[in-house]
């Protein structure tokens, strides 16, 4: 039971890790969301449509003759005579350019046939920003088969922080620094920016990039111009779901899984044995009673993972959460050696068992899987239940994070408890990881679907066994002379 160390954040991770947030009552904060008055757009929902002419070229042309493109419209827009203030090179922007301007940043767009195939899937969208103008310029039909085209252009700039998406973003900045829009605070800046990617060191250059043009899409309210979402709506009725099978599980042999349906059933046989030497009397003894009870729970828990097939299904990760949580108790208990936190722990089961039979006893209609005669006789097993309290709260006044403490487990408590959580409680996120698969076709912002049964999950035998194996350990601490374990690696000769 002794404290594991925690692995380092990993190499290249770009997240906040759990100290980094910021604590507000119950809720964990992001250092992000602590920045005020910091206006939220979505690149996918939102900003990505508006690059879609970027996204193109990128896709299709390869990355130097897209980067040629840029230059040229930058160049372009560098030798008009009056250069509007407002100048943008999105889609909705180019919409909204003097017909003069709008001119001149389209024919630097379509300057070769190979330029307006390129930019040919525009026209299949309905509601393109200045469509007339962009049909002028590329004078061609669209095709069905640039459908795929499109699709590439969006697989392509995807990512925000991709080198793609960070290019498309940059043709932007670009341009408003040339049109005198936005103003960089060193001619440093200024040189980098003109001679991305060729200039500076590209791990800062292109988050100022991102963050320069994510702030000119806050100020210039970019996100409500509609375009976006008549973009998608198009793709959703234009285009077929795609469902991106989930991964699914193959069936592992038992030296893989770390244990058989026989190696369970021996070492409960084993658990047997020993209680049977172990005990000191036929009286209650808390203690006794309660680990070994949570010791064979816990196998025959394993067992029904293992037997019935349920350890890639939803009820493996809540027969996980049911590990973790005897776990926790029997080595918080173990932890304590306080025989009246024993009987504490059995008074409150067996003050649920009552409060479970007063309820059901005045129900008109009880839930066929609960037997009323052998729960009021759980009730009063150990005394006449008229003088059994019950504990409305935790059994110890406390929380499994508390005990998790207390026992030294708290690690186990993160790796196991948050996520087999939410499948006990039917989370959102359990639902999504179980019932949902995603939409392969990029052009439904890669969506949810319903399954038609639930996903194969990641398998959960060999957390249980561990759990289990740990279990068995206790018992051993307890009552020496039991080294018997279920996983396959760490079983003694029987």
């Amino acid at each position: 039971m002794s404290k594991k160390k925690k692995n380092p954040k990993r190499a290249g991770s770009r997240h906040s890790t759990v100290g980094q947030h910021t604590r507000q009552g119950k809720s964990l904060i992001p250092p992000m969301s602590t920045i005020p008055n910091l206006p939220l757009t979505s690149w996918l929902d939102q900003r990505l449509p508006e690059f879609l002419w970027a996204g193109l070229l990128l896709a299709r042309i390869g990355r130097a003759s897209t980067l040629t493109v840029f230059r040229g419209v930058a160049l372009a827009v560098h030798g008009l005579a009056s250069i509007p203030k407002t100048l943008d090179v999105t889609q909705t922007g180019i919409s909204a350019l003097p017909q003069s301007v709008q001119s001149v940043v389209l024919t630097a767009l379509t300057s070769s046939c190979i330029l307006k195939r390129t930019l040919r899937p525009l026209l299949l969208l309905e509601d393109l920003p200045a469509r007339n103008a962009w049909e002028n310029a590329i004078g061609l039909q669209p095709e069905e088969d640039d459908w795929m085209d499109l699709r590439d252009a969006v697989i392509c700039i995807l990512d925000p922080q991709s080198e793609a998406a960070t290019d498309s973003r940059w043709v932007r900045v670009l341009v408003k620094v040339v049109a005198g829009e936005l103003v960089l605070p060193s001619q440093e800046l200024v040189e980098e920016l003109k001679d991305y990617p060729l200039r500076g060191d590209l791990h800062k250059v292109r988050p100022m990039i991102r963050a320069t043009e994510g702030a000119l899409s806050a100020a210039t309210g970019l996100a409500s111009s509609g375009w976006a979402e008549a973009f998608w709506q198009q793709c959703w009725r234009d285009t077929q779901c795609e469902p991106w099978g989930h991964s699914k599980t193959e069936t592992m042999n038992a030296s893989s899984v770390g244990t058989t349906v026989e190696t369970i059933r021996e070492v409960q046989r084993r658990l047997v044995e020993h209680s049977m030497t172990t005990a000191t009397s036929t009286g209650l003894d808390a203690q006794h009673d309660s680990s070994f009870g949570m010791a064979a729970y816990s196998l025959s828990i394993l067992g029904e993972l293992v037997l019935f097939g349920n350890s890639s299904s939803i009820l493996g990760r809540m027969g996980l959460r049911s590990l973790l949580e005897v776990y926790l108790t029997i080595a918080y208990l173990t932890a304590q050696r306080d025989p009246h936190k024993w009987q504490e722990y059995r008074t409150y089961g067996v003050g649920q068992a009552k409060l479970t039979f007063l309820k059901l006893d005045e129900s008109v209609s009880p839930p066929p899987f609960a037997n009323l005669e052998t729960i009021e006789a759980f009730a009063n097993e150990d005394m006449w239940h008229e003088f059994v309290p019950i504990n409305l709260g935790h059994w110890d006044n406390s929380n499994l994070r508390n005990i998790s403490i207390e026992a030294n487990l708290k690690d186990i408590y993160d790796r196991y408890y948050p996520w087999t959580s939410g499948f006990v409680h039917g989370s959102w996120a359990a639902a999504r990881a179980s019932c949902f698969q995603m939409c392969a076709n990029p052009l439904h912002r890669l969506h949810r679907i319903l399954t038609r049964s639930a996903n194969t999950l990641e398998d959960v035998v060999e957390d249980a066994c561990s759990l289990t194996d740990e279990i068995l350990g206790v018992i051993d601490q307890l009552y020496p002379g039991f080294p018997f374990r279920v996983s396959i690696t760490s079983q003694p000769s029987l």
